[in-house]
């Protein structure tokens, strides 16, 4: 009997202990990834994106393994491209390099433009599926599909490290559940990523707000667009015929809400509301990341970041990858909840 009541008695002190012995262990789930402290020092300022100054990210808890590329994948993938009102078939991989070339200055490391590599691939797979041009599935019009330059007229080292790095990732592609995402980039966030419900409307699981330290000196962190008042105040009522402005300036400017990326959702302007997409359209700003001041002869917006900052930056990814991250960490911080693999 006294045996029993002493086995009961240990597995009962068991199960009340295992909540504490489970708690030690961490909470980190396998595929978790947070981008690797900063050390590196910047590279050379070079093409028209500039350099990279350094700064501090959380430090990594998990890494997981590089997905291996497959070779011959590229190669063997014919995509007809839309040059002009011309369409020309082309095999993946010269895509792809004429693209890095285009798109990413070969100054910036390894990793980041592998990550760029992916990224660009999972974009024309994807409109492969989706095509937005009759008979073509990207154009080479960087404000409609992606940037291409023809790589037989780069310079040869240049041409080789971007083929490097689509050889080093190829068949590669960036999956949400399984379907291949649309694998967006810009340049440069400003410190933060923004959701692509606040810039097209629609709401995805893995373009979502992130922090993108180490963008600081990146050739637009930071830029002003100074508009005469006259011709911001004509702007406006172009848009609006209902905007009334009173005599002081202290009153033209209500209300401001913001996204959760940090940018301007809508600003109160003249009584009216006004979107921060329009206005970054209409007075061609650098981003929806702005303030705006207003003196008796001027409108002065002061940017933070360079483009839609929906998905991955490319300041963000060079400064990851000086840092030590690998391209996959890359993606996988920028697109969230991703899995990168072969295609």
């Amino acid at each position: 009997m006294k045996d029993s009541v002493l086995a009961v008695l240990v597995i009962v002190l068991f199960w009340a202990a295992l909540p504490l012995l489970c708690a030690g262990s961490g909470g980190k789930k396998a595929d978790a990834v947070t981008p690797t402290a900063f050390q590196s020092a910047d590279p050379e300022p070079t093409d028209r994106f500039g350099g990279v100054q350094n700064a501090d990210r959380p430090a990594q808890t998990v890494a997981d393994a590089a997905p291996e590329a497959v070779p011959g994948f590229d190669a063997g993938f014919t995509l007809p491209v839309l040059q002009g009102s011309e369409i020309v078939q082309m095999d993946l991989h010269t895509y792809l390099t004429g693209v890095l070339l285009a798109e990413m200055p070969s100054s910036f490391a390894d990793e980041a433009r592998k990550a760029q590599a992916v990224a660009s691939r999972t974009y024309c797979l994807r409109s492969s599926l989706h095509r937005r041009h009759e008979g073509a599935a990207v154009c080479v019009n960087s404000g409609c599909c992606q940037g291409w330059r023809d790589p037989a007229a780069a310079a040869s080292e240049a041409r080789a490290r971007a083929e490097a790095a689509v050889a080093a990732t190829d068949g590669l592609v960036i999956r949400y559940q399984g379907v291949l995402i649309d694998a967006t980039f810009f340049a440069c966030s400003g410190g933060q990523t923004e959701s692509a419900a606040a810039v097209w409307g629609s709401d995805l699981p893995y373009l979502q707000p992130v922090e993108s330290p180490g963008e600081e000196g990146a050739a637009h962190y930071s830029d002003e667009t100074r508009i005469s008042l006259e011709g911001f105040r004509a702007a406006l009522e172009a848009q609006d015929a209902d905007v009334s402005f009173p005599e002081a300036l202290g009153g033209w400017v209500g209300q401001i809400t913001y996204t959760p990326g940090g940018g301007v959702d809508t600003i109160e302007l003249g009584g009216r509301p006004f979107s921060g997409t329009w206005l970054r359209k209409r007075f061609g700003l650098r981003s929806t990341a702005f303030t705006l001041e207003l003196s008796a002869e001027e409108a002065v917006f002061t940017t933070k970041g360079y483009g839609h900052r929906v998905g991955m930056s490319q300041y963000g990814a060079q400064a990851m990858a000086l840092a030590g991250s690998g391209f996959a960490e890359i993606l996988k911080w920028y697109y969230q909840g991703v899995t990168v693999e072969a295609y």
